[in-house]
């Protein structure tokens, strides 16, 4: 959860950014993968010596496309420039 951490941490320090719409969305998206990926991981740590716990790597790739698209992989200050312009 690294952007979400940064992000909240900007946010208490400095309030609610002003966004537009779309760098809004994109923001909350990054933050709701990462808690998805999150999610995903407690599971499949809970489930690592049964074997349910393969089924999980599929969606656990495909959110972390998703988010490597939303970020490309940016430092979470580098990515906070981005978005915050």
């Amino acid at each position: 959860m690294l952007y979400t951490r940064y992000f909240s941490g900007i946010i208490n320090q400095y309030g609610r950014p002003n966004l537009s719409d779309e760098q809004f969305r994109k923001f909350m998206n990054i933050v709701h993968l990462e808690g998805r990926l999150a999610g995903i991981n407690t599971i499949k740590r809970a489930l690592k010596d049964a074997r349910e716990a393969h089924r999980f790597d599929v969606e656990h790739y495909n959110v972390s496309k998703k988010l490597t698209e939303l970020t490309g992989n940016l430092p979470p200050e580098k990515l906070k420039e981005q978005l915050f312009r």
